[in-house]
């Protein structure tokens, strides 16, 4: 059954490729914040079963998304909110890091919660404001 899983993982990466090139930067910001969330919702699932390596692959993931998510901010369209916006991220980014370390479930869900905030504010924004000045201020 291995090779099912990577069949199936190929595709969904391959679809995901498909998405992320014909997106507006508005639906690139909410394809980054799906994969986080799905992210973190896998290191607790690996974590929970004992499963260290996919754990800390997982995690891996979620700052790699927190970190595109931090470049992707523009500090002068988006001013006190980007400042604020690039400090949940690497606060969160360092919460990751201590969640993969000492194996926490709560550092875990705390980023879990903190971004689910974040992803249903940005998934709140489409249509009230032009996607390009939306994503830019990101």
């Amino acid at each position: 059954m291995p090779n099912d899983t990577a069949g199936l993982n190929a595709y969904r990466a391959a679809q995901n490729q498909a998405q992320a090139l014909t997106a507006d930067p508005h639906r690139l910001i909410q394809l980054l914040f799906a994969n986080l969330m799905m992210s973190l919702q896998k290191a607790k699932g690996f974590l929970e079963r004992k499963q260290m390596s996919e754990k800390g692959k997982s995690i891996t993931h979620a700052i790699e998304i927190l970190l595109a998510l931090d470049e992707a901010i523009d500090e002068e369209k988006g001013g006190e909110l980007a400042g604020n916006l690039r400090a949940l991220y690497n606060y969160c980014i360092r919460q990751l890091i201590a969640a993969n370390q000492e194996c926490s479930m709560e550092k875990l869900e705390e980023v879990q919660r903190l971004m689910l905030d974040i992803k249903v504010a940005w998934d709140s924004i489409e249509g009230k404001t032009g996607d390009s000045d939306a994503a830019a201020s990101q």
